[in-house]
């Protein structure tokens, strides 16, 4: 029980932080973390969270954002949200963020965590936003809180619901625990009859399929693409390094309206064109060179995924052109298949046919896809039939070390109800059309 001056030195304290939080300069719009949310306006990532609560119905879900970035670097690298978190939030800026929702709460059903500020360590990195309606407003959340009060958040919904809902990921046995499942056994153990629902599904079947307005976004990240691996093409000339080349590459997709990269860029020339990931950028480009780029930019946060092989000479020799060819056949006889329905094996087994005619399908080696949005390899269960509305990549290749190529050809697709659309339509690929964007 309270005593009388325990009450009153509440309210004057109340009184006081209310006068303190009155008085202070808040940062404007653009200033301090959340700057807001992104791509779009608060409503779109509220209606998101409406439509996943309506699926659930019931019990408490914990979804938490990606953590802060560690790094012994003077300067640490840039933040990347997880790509759940910001799908259903837009909070793209708060390291350590938390989502919590309970649909079936008679009031307030979802709640923003965030860490406490550390004054101190936003002057060396970035100024954050106190409690308040300001926050509130920027987020588009009517509750927005500390996570320091997650457990006991979380502790009382379950009281109440006696059900958690799990939304992913699944992880090997040797991965860590999610943070969301450890959460859960905590509460587990302290609120009697709480269960553990999988609903690990639920996010990929969201959103697998694209809103019109995600599109747009992904289309623009194509046009930039575009315009990079387009100027690449122009400018590149034997005795430059994949380096040189690659800042002329990623000067194109700044030119063309991109915003960042969508994946770490891959430039290789020669024999480096058959290590599918190669990271280095030393090589330097050979007259009889085949030129590998595998590089993309990003709008909004929406990621695209190009490849495209071509002749440092400017020219196709009749080999390669013979094996350029056979990739791009293994590539139309994917596509043919590619509608809404359509299983990703089936455009797996149509592309290694090709290869298999041609006795080259042992030089095929790695995956034909993989979908695209948020995240560059984006989420969905593509052992389902894949939806109308997916964005999925296309992307057979011939890899050969001890002949000093690699041969990658890769479109972005949407699929559609009776067919698909190439969304990177704009970047030259058949020999012809690379030949004369090369203009020797």
């Amino acid at each position: 029980m309270f005593d009388r001056r325990t009450i009153l030195a509440g309210a004057t304290a109340s009184l006081a932080f209310s006068t303190r939080l009155a008085g202070q300069t808040l940062p404007p719009q653009g200033f301090a973390t959340p700057a807001g949310t992104s791509p779009f306006a608060p409503d779109i990532f509220r209606e998101r969270r409406r439509r996943v609560m309506e699926v659930l119905k019931d019990g408490v879900t914990v979804v938490y954002g990606a953590g802060p970035v560690e790094s012994a670097a003077a300067v640490a690298p840039p933040f990347v949200q997880d790509g759940d978190f910001a799908w259903l939030t837009g909070i793209v800026d708060e390291p350590g963020a938390v989502l919590v929702m309970a649909p079936a709460e008679r009031t307030v059903r979802e709640w923003l965590l965030l860490p406490s500020r550390d004054q101190e360590a936003e002057r060396w990195e970035v100024e954050r936003l106190p409690l308040g309606t300001e926050l509130e407003r920027r987020t588009g959340f009517a509750r927005v809180a500390r996570s320091a009060g997650l457990g006991s958040l979380v502790t009382t919904l379950a009281e109440r619901s006696k059900t958690l809902h799990f939304l992913g990921p699944i992880v090997s046995a040797s991965a860590p625990v999610p943070q969301a499942l450890e959460l859960y056994g905590k509460v587990m153990q302290r609120v009697p009859g709480v269960s553990i629902k999988d609903e690990s599904g639920l996010l990929p079947s969201l959103r697998i399929v694209k809103e019109p307005r995600e599109l747009e976004l992904i289309r623009k990240a194509t046009t930039a693409t575009a315009r990079g691996h387009i100027a690449a093409m122009k400018q590149a000339r034997p005795g430059m390094t994949e380096r040189q080349l690659k800042a002329i590459l990623e000067d194109g997709f700044r030119a063309g309206g991109g915003e960042g990269l969508a994946y770490d860029s891959i430039v290789a020339t020669g024999r480096n064109a058959a290590s599918l990931h190669y990271t280095g950028g030393g090589g330097v480009i050979g007259s009889n060179d085949l030129i590998l780029i595998d590089a993309a930019a990003s709008v909004g946060g929406y990621a695209c995924d190009v490849t495209r092989t071509f002749p440092a000479s400017g020219r196709f020799t009749p080999e390669q052109r013979a094996s350029y060819e056979l990739v791009l056949a293994a590539q139309t006889a994917a596509v043919a298949r590619l509608k809404a329905g359509v299983y990703y094996e089936d455009l797996v087994e149509a592309a290694k046919d090709v290869f298999r005619k041609a006795g080259r399908v042992d030089d095929f080696t790695h995956g034909l896809g993989h979908l695209v949005g948020l995240d560059v390899h984006d989420v969905g269960d593509m052992s389902k039939p894949l939806p109308a509305g997916a964005v999925i990549t296309v992307e057979p290749g011939l890899y050969v070390q001890s002949d000093n190529y690699g041969i990658r050809i890769e479109d972005l697709y949407l699929i559609t109800q009776n067919g698909s659309q190439r969304l990177s339509e704009g970047v030259p690929r058949t020999v012809e059309e690379i030949e004369a964007a090369m203009g020797r």
